[in-house]
């Protein structure tokens, strides 16, 4: 593995293991740094493939994997426009459904 993709995971786990500190309470939620550590967060996974940030995120500590897991998901939603995983299906159709009655005239 090259000496940056190793500083690259350091680096996510560092701003995942701040993020989850103020999440759990362990550090005093401070919506500024909340907000700009979430978005280096962000930018610093999408800066990766998706498979190296995955196999990224299985080498976190578990309690940070969630939090990865969860801004992975983010992510490939808003590149793809898509869900996926075992539910992904199911929340397709409800939201079909849910747009399909909103678009419907409302009956008096």
């Amino acid at each position: 593995m090259s000496d940056r993709l190793q500083s690259r995971r350091v680096y996510i786990a560092d701003l995942a293991g701040r993020l989850h500190e103020m999440e759990v309470g362990n550090v005093a939620m401070q919506p500024l740094a909340y907000r700009l550590l979430s978005r280096r967060l962000r930018q610093a996974i999408d800066s990766l493939p998706e498979s190296v940030a995955r196999a990224s995120s299985s080498e976190l500590p578990a309690h940070l994997v969630p939090l990865v897991a969860e801004m992975l998901e983010a992510c490939h939603f808003d590149c793809h426009g898509l869900l996926r995983g075992t539910r992904a299906a199911r929340c397709r159709a409800r939201a079909q459904d849910l747009i399909g009655r909103l678009a419907r005239p409302a009956s008096r």
